[in-house]
Formats: C-alpha cells, sequence, structure tokens
C-alpha cells in the first residue's frame, strides 16, 4: 500500500516542480524582479512547495539556465558531425539569450550567481569546440575564431538587446545583430 502512495505523491512533485518552472521561465522573461510568490501563484502551487524545490530565486534561476544549457547539448547531439552545427548551435545560443536575458541578468547578479554561470559557461564552450572545429575544416567559419570570440558575438547581442524592449523588437533585434556577425564570421572576411 506505501508503494502505491509513493508513486502518486513523486509525480505530483514531478508535476509541481514542472509548474513552478513554467511559471517561473514565463515571469522572469518579462523581469528579473520577480517575488517568489508571484512564482508560486503562477504555477498554481503554495509557497512550501515552491520553496522546498527552490529554496531561493537563484536555484530557480539556476535551474532555468541548467535547462537552456541541456537544450543546447540536446541540439549539438543530433547535429553531430553535421558542417552547419556550429551556426545552428550559435542562432540556438541567441535565441536562447533574448529568451533569457532578464534571467541571466538575476543569475549574474546572485550571490552564487558568477560560479553558477561560470560553470554553464564552461558546459558551453565545451559543446562548441567540435562544432567550431568542423566549421573551420568545411571552411565554413574563419580559421581564426576562438571559443572566446563565441562569448564576444552573445555580448554583442546582448548589447544590442540592451537598446530594445525584448519582448516587441528582442528577436528582430537579436537577428539583425547575428546576421551582422555572421558575416565577419565568413572565411570571405577573414583578413589576409
Amino acid at each position: 500500500m506505501i508503494g502505491t502512495q509513493q508513486a502518486p505523491q513523486r509525480r505530483d512533485a514531478l508535476r509541481n516542480r514542472d509548474a513552478i518552472l513554467d511559471a517561473a521561465r514565463a515571469l522572469f522573461a518579462q523581469s528579473g524582479d520577480v517575488p517568489m510568490c508571484e512564482v508560486a501563484r503562477h504555477a498554481g502551487v503554495g509557497q512550501g512547495t515552491l520553496y522546498r524545490h527552490f529554496p531561493d530565486r537563484m536555484d530557480l534561476a539556476g535551474a532555468l539556465l541548467a535547462e537552456e544549457i541541456e537544450d543546447h547539448e540536446q541540439l549539438a547531439a543530433e547535429h553531430t558531425g553535421d558542417p552547419d552545427a556550429f551556426f545552428v548551435l550559435l542562432r540556438r545560443m541567441v535565441e536562447s539569450a533574448v529568451r533569457c536575458r532578464l534571467l541571466t541578468e538575476l543569475a549574474r547578479l546572485g550571490e552564487r550567481g558568477p560560479s553558477e554561470l561560470d560553470r554553464h559557461r564552461r558546459r558551453l564552450r565545451n559543446l562548441m569546440r567540435r562544432p567550431m572545429r568542423d566549421a573551420k575544416a568545411a571552411g565554413t567559419l574563419r580559421s581564426d575564431v576562438t571559443i572566446d570570440d563565441v562569448f564576444l558575438v552573445l555580448a554583442m547581442v546582448k548589447g544590442a538587446l540592451g537598446q530594445v524592449d525584448a519582448a516587441s523588437a528582442g528577436p528582430a533585434t537579436a537577428g539583425r545583430a547575428l546576421a551582422i556577425v555572421l558575416a565577419g564570421l565568413s572565411p570571405s572576411e577573414q583578413p589576409a
């Protein structure tokens, strides 16, 4: 009897966690300054349930950022061996920057944020190494582009996003900034 009671509780716990993450993702897309009680309300759970899963906003932000990285890792696995994988991943990273702009700012400003962001950054670095090597070998990426340049591109896009309202103009601005940057990453633009 106890075994049958534990399974539904576990499913409920997973469902509650997913509801919390969904609510937080939607709310953090609009503002980095969202009270935890608002996340609980939007998720349809009590504050005790919220705090059992995520003791504070930094834990919640970290979980959302980890999901983004896992999404990138899955995309990389789907494109293994594809010479365009570097550009597919870079585009997804830019889309993620638009979607998670305020979330990454929250994580950056938090007490544990820098170490959490450093860990995610290392995962992205490792993820981009092989696709970058493959793109260079295929001749679709300048030979002097480095992993640091990927983060420079993301910083440039985030800077462009800082000039517009993310909800309305963010995707178009990020797309235009990326198009300009991609032209500079092309081997035809490589200095002699």
